[in-house]
Order: C-alpha cells, then structure tokens, then sequence
C-alpha cells in the first residue's frame, strides 16, 4: 500500500468490491504496507484497523529501512514485520551490521507478530532463520521473480511432485 492509500478508506472499499463474489476470503489478501508510509501514525492506525477488522492481515514491510520508530510498532495492530534484505544478506557475515535481524526477531516475538525474512538467497541464512524461530522466507533461494503465468505452472508442478517450496520456512 501506499501512503496515499493509508490515508483513505478507498482502497479497503476497492479491494472488498474486488473481492465479492470471488471466493476469496479476506484473510488470503494480505496487505503491505512500507514503514515510511507509517508516518500519519493515527491516520494510519485507523486504516490498519479497518483492514484488520475486514479480515486482511497486515504486514509492515521493509523494516528497519525506513524511520524505525519501536512506538509505532505498540499502536498498530499489525500480523507481521518483513525484515529488509539490507539486514538478511549480512546474516552468517562479519559485517558490523550483522546484529540488526536478531534484534528485530527477537522485538517482533515479543510483540507476538510473525517474521518474514526478505532477500534470502544463501542456505546458511535460512538455518540462522529458522534457528531464531522465524516463520516466513522469500528469496532467490526459494525461487526467482516471476510472472503469474510462470508462477502457476511453477505452483502446479510442486504441487504434482509434493514438494514443499523449502523445509520449515515457508
């Protein structure tokens, strides 16, 4: 979501007249929301909750990355945090700033939200993840950007093979 759409009830009414008559149930769309475009805190409260109370859960993306404020994170009723690629790629490293994502894990735990960890793309990060207990990974590793056409075809054949997309992270 945008700030714009944060903002607004629009793209809530937008997305549950798409939804009608679909099939899907608002809890399969997830919304994202960039922790920039957190920045009107009790407008955004507000919108969060109204996504919320429909059913959508909501995640906080690329965070850490943005004007990290621990606050905000109290007032909003999120589902998840998405910890940026910045932070996963210095996992297993040397790099100094390698003792940002436990530190993030270990906050969102304690605040009882799910982790997502963006931008995995070594085995070693995905052992270090699930060792700190998080839930959710994407990556290269797992499987690289594609069209929807692509990923249906790519879905249908793991499916076929009973494969999962990677033990444990999902």
């Amino acid at each position: 979501m945008s700030g714009e759409d944060l903002r607004t009830p629009r793209f809530l009414n937008l997305i549950t007249a798409r939804l009608a008559g679909t099939g899907l149930r608002p809890a399969q769309i997830r919304i994202e929301a960039t922790e920039r475009s957190c920045l009107n805190a009790d407008v955004t409260r507000q919108t969060i909750a109204a996504f919320r109370s429909a059913g959508h859960p909501v995640y906080i993306d690329d965070f850490g990355t943005g004007y990290s404020s621990l606050a905000y994170l109290q007032t909003f009723m999120i589902d998840a945090l998405k910890i940026d690629k910045s932070f996963v790629d210095t996992i297993a490293r040397d790099a100094a700033s390698s003792i940002v994502a436990p530190h993030i894990i270990d906050m969102a735990h304690e605040l009882g939200v799910e982790v997502v960890a963006e931008g995995i793309e070594r085995d070693e990060q995905v052992g270090y993840l699930l060792r700190r207990g998080v839930q959710y990974g994407q990556g290269w590793l797992f499987a690289k950007a594609m069209r929807r056409e692509e990923l249906v075809a790519w879905l249908e054949a793991r499916r076929a093979s009973h494969a999962p997309a990677q033990p444990a992270i999902q």
